[in-house]
């Protein structure tokens, strides 16, 4: 039988090798998403529709497919609604790319990119104080080759607000060295394939001179971080490593047990810490490698809710009521806009 409407594995093809990887130039990690999505939304349609891969065409992008893929995914694979909104991105992507591609679909395509988002309860960001900072570097072991490395990855979060792949992809080569020979900032490979420099504080700097030292590597190319086979760590690694430390350290900072900490915590810490510095937003998006400044404008917020809270619970004299002053930082947004 023949099939209605050009061939859908061609234009699968066309929008992962042109669309996404060379004209976008996406991050690998986005290839690997967007395969992931596509690759669920092919299994549902033979699960619950009877339709084979081979047989899926343009007209199995409707909105009432996309709309049941949604549903599929809540209820029968049990994602979060975050989730959910991660695989609605990825089709989004590809029926944009359709529109440009097959224009006599516009219609349809509209239609299923009028679907909304689902919405998520904005859960509070967990940052973390110097205290607990501190405690987590004591539950290091400094004698132990694996404390060490425990000890550089917190450092380095701490000091530079990398995103885990970012920390992960790290080579000998992306360690810059000044005349005495010390580290003085690390050449960051970022999300979309972004890259930036971001400068190392002198303990840190010392610290990652000492282990480089140690395991003195020849090849330029090697990972800076490695696991005990020496083969590249990896993001279940780091994050096993953390709950090790975080258990630790919770003895003498019990606060963290009330917080959700991951490695991403520390980038969230690093752009709090930058933006109570007095920072400009600007420069705070450029250190983290945001592509917008409105996601970097979230941490205003954050530290705009810590100080409305704290005022909250420092009686006001002769009333109930208090005006608000935007500071300095929040000036220098607006005017960037």
């Amino acid at each position: 039988m023949k099939r209605e409407g050009p061939e859908f594995q061609a234009l699968i093809q066309k929008f992962f090798l042109q669309w996404l990887m060379t004209q976008r130039n996406v991050s690998p990690e986005t290839v690997k998403s967007y395969r992931d999505t596509f690759r669920i939304f092919l299994k549902y349609l033979e699960a619950l529709h009877k339709i084979k891969p081979s047989e899926v065409t343009v007209k199995h992008l409707e909105a009432e497919y996309i709309l049941g893929f949604l549903t599929y995914l809540e209820q029968e694979r049990g994602n979060t609604l975050k989730t959910i909104n991660v695989r609605l991105s990825a089709i989004n992507c590809f029926l944009k790319f359709l529109s440009f591609e097959i224009p006599e679909y516009s219609g349809l395509l509209s239609r299923s990119l009028m679907i909304p988002y689902r919405k998520e309860e904005k859960r509070e960001m967990d940052f973390l104080t110097k205290d607990e900072y501190q405690a987590l570097l004591g539950a290091c072991e400094p004698d132990s080759e694996l404390g060490r490395r425990d000890h550089l990855m917190l450092i380095l979060l701490y000091n530079t607000g990398v995103r885990v792949s970012e920390l992960l992809g790290l080579k000998h080569r992306d360690i810059i060295t000044d005349a005495r020979g010390l580290p003085s900032y690390i050449h960051v490979h970022g999300k979309g394939r972004k890259e930036r420099d971001i400068p190392l504080w002198k303990s840190t700097s010392v610290f990652l001179r000492r282990f480089m030292d140690i395991h003195g590597v020849a090849d330029s190319n090697t990972k800076l971080f490695v696991n005990r086979v020496e083969g590249a760590l990896t993001r279940s690694g780091v994050r096993y490593r953390l709950n090790c430390l975080i258990e630790i350290a919770s003895v003498e900072a019990p606060s963290m047990n009330r917080k959700t900490i991951s490695p991403h915590t520390f980038r969230h810490t690093v752009a709090l810490n930058l933006l109570q510095a007095g920072v400009d937003i600007s420069t705070i998006a450029i250190w983290l490698g945001h592509e917008s400044i409105l996601t970097t404008h979230k941490y205003m917020a954050a530290d705009m809710e810590m100080k409305r809270r704290t005022l909250e619970k420092i009686q006001e004299p002769g009333g109930n009521t208090f005006y608000f002053k935007p500071d300095n930082a929040m000036l220098a947004f607006l005017d960037s806009l």
